[in-house]
C-alpha cells in the first residue's frame, strides 16, 4: 500500500510542478510548505510507578510519544 501511495504522490507533485511552470528539485519549496527542523530533545528522566527511573536516552533511535497531563 505504501509504494503505490508514494508513487502517486510523486507523480502528482511532478505534474503540479510542471503545470505551474516550476520544475523545482524541492517540492517543499515549490509549494511553499513549511519545513520543521529536526532538533534533539534534551535528555531527562522520570520515575515509573514501580520506582525504576526511565531516561529518554534509553529510547535513542526509536519513536517516542510523550503525553504530559496534570490532575487537580
Amino acid at each position: 500500500m505504501a509504494r503505490p501511495l508514494a508513487a502517486a504522490t510523486a507523480f502528482f507533485l511532478a505534474i503540479m510542478s510542471i503545470s505551474q511552470g516550476v520544475f523545482a528539485a524541492d517540492p517543499f519549496e515549490a509549494f511553499s510548505v513549511l519545513r520543521i527542523e529536526k532538533k534533539l530533545a534534551p535528555d531527562f528522566s522520570l520515575p515509573q510507578v514501580g520506582g525504576k527511573t526511565v531516561r529518554l536516552s534509553d529510547y535513542k533511535g526509536k519513536i517516542v510519544l510523550l503525553g504530559f497531563f496534570k490532575t487537580f
